[in-house]
């Protein structure tokens, strides 16, 4: 599985004038990357993340998964945005199993999925919690759960932990490590945070803005498990620093 971005633009008006959201954007992502776009607010990352989704048009340009390209929302494409997202009238059981084709798989099957995923991350104990009785990081990985129950080839997830406190952000950026390890997911991740990227991704999209654009590609080797207090760490995160403020 790969997903090719060719020469991908997009714009959006502001006072009658045409104004570049994306520009000229090209990047290859190879099938089980773990793949990290980040840079400041308004450089696009959100907007490319959707259009690979098929959320939103192209202007011009093209992104191809395995030879086709992308016209529109596909199961094979799963979402985690960055607001939890939940059902708050259906229990955590109820929210994972939402959506699914039941054409396919049983009721029956697809509760049982639901649950070894559950299971997982640690949350067997919540299936017939509600959102309101979850904690801020417990919903979110009710919404990645969701997400993967569906087998997507391709996670998508727009800054799912930028809304949590320190502590929680690490352990479900963790917990995400360990499901990306385990699924082996292709994971199309946004960030702005730049130890989060170093953390997490082996490729980081590093991206500037006036116009949005792909400064560079940063190919992260720092072997796994990463410590975010070795000097190694510390010196990718200086490195990446000053090529997204020059």
């Amino acid at each position: 599985m790969t997903v090719e971005i060719k020469n991908l633009n997009k714009t959006f008006k502001t006072n009658e004038k045409e104004v570049f959201s994306l520009r000229n954007v090209n990047l290859k992502i190879e099938s089980k990357d773990f793949v990290c776009l980040l840079g400041p607010s308004g450089c696009g990352k959100t907007t490319l993340l959707r259009l690979i989704a098929g959320l939103e048009k192209i202007d011009s340009g093209e992104i191809i998964k395995d030879g086709e390209l992308i016209i529109g929302p596909s199961k094979e494409r799963g979402f985690v945005f960055q607001q939890y997202s939940l059902f708050p009238w259906l229990n955590v059981l109820d929210n994972v199993t939402f959506g699914l084709d039941i054409g396919k798989e049983s009721k029956e099957e697809n509760i049982r999925r639901a649950k070894i995923y559950l299971k997982s991350v640690g949350l067997e104990n919540t299936e017939n919690l509600y959102p309101h009785e979850l904690s801020g990081g417990m919903q979110q990985r009710v919404a990645i759960i969701r997400s993967l129950v569906n087998n997507p080839e391709i996670l998508l997830m727009d800054e799912p932990f930028s809304a949590l406190d320190m502590q929680n952000k690490h352990k479900l950026q963790e917990e995400m490590i360990r499901i990306w390890q385990k699924t082996e997911k292709t994971v199309i991740f946004v960030t702005h945070d730049v130890n989060e990227a170093v953390f997490l991704a082996d490729h980081i999209v590093l991206m500037g803005k006036n116009p949005a654009h792909i400064k560079e590609v940063y190919n992260n080797n720092l072997s796994r498990p990463r410590k975010r207090n070795s000097e190694e760490f510390i010196n990718i995160q200086d490195k990446i620093t000053k090529i997204l403020e020059n």
